[in-house]
């Protein structure tokens, strides 16, 4: 929200080309038009999209402004998206872990009715996960995008030799981990300097890199 002397390039009522001044002002802010509602006809409903993290990567959610989303007929609709982008509907309520977009009442032909949901987009209580399948016997880097996930759950193709590390990156940052990889060994999650924390096979930890070493904040027992 704009303070009462506001940063944005506002309207004029002398100025001429007021279209393209006011194009650019809503262009700039469309990043909050994400999941949107676009429009409606009779029961399908239409969203713009527009920039959102998925699992760690910046992807695009395009417009669906031609297929839609076929609503319930007769009912309160529940319009949510989950961590890939995807938007869906059900006549139950939001399903924990996804993102409440819209509510939308309906008759037996059209939309009566909607409430906007939306709150954030990095939504709280929706985590992203990173499930890593180890495909040798030997240490891992994760690449940014991998280390951006909260969870990190790791399984391997092969049987592990000997405790593995798992390098991370030292920014300031907290993980839920998960080592269920085959052969019984540890894994050890580090930087590419410092300290790292161990955690054994088939167990859970929460761990925080502090930006020098990575430590540990609770684990299984």
């Amino acid at each position: 929200m704009a303070s009462s002397s506001s940063n944005l390039v506002l309207l004029v009522q002398s100025q001429s080309g007021k279209e393209a001044t006011a194009n650019a002002l809503w262009n700039s802010m469309s990043q909050a038009a994400l999941f949107s509602r676009y429009s409606s006809s009779g029961l399908i409903w239409y969203y713009y999209g527009g920039t959102m993290i998925v699992d760690g990567v910046v992807t695009q959610i395009a417009n669906n402004t031609s297929t839609g989303v076929t609503l319930s007929a007769s009912a309160t609709n529940y319009i949510e998206a989950d961590r890939s982008g995807a938007v869906t509907k059900n006549t139950t309520g939001f399903t924990p872990g996804r993102i409440p977009l819209y509510t939308a009442v309906t008759n037996a032909t059209s939309i009566t009715s909607y409430t906007d949901c939306r709150a954030q987009w990095n939504p709280s209580g929706v985590a992203g996960k990173l499930a890593r399948v180890m495909a040798s016997d030997a240490n891992i880097t994760l690449t940014q995008d991998e280390a951006n996930n909260d969870i990190l759950q790791f399984t391997s193709s092969v049987s592990l030799t000997t405790t593995r590390n798992v390098v991370v990156p030292l920014a300031a940052q907290q993980w839920t981990v998960y080592n269920g990889t085959t052969g019984a060994q540890s894994l050890q999650f580090i930087g590419a300097t410092g300290t790292g924390i161990t955690v054994a096979n088939g167990k859970r930890a929460i761990i925080y890199s502090d930006g020098t070493n990575v430590v540990r904040v609770t684990a299984d027992a």
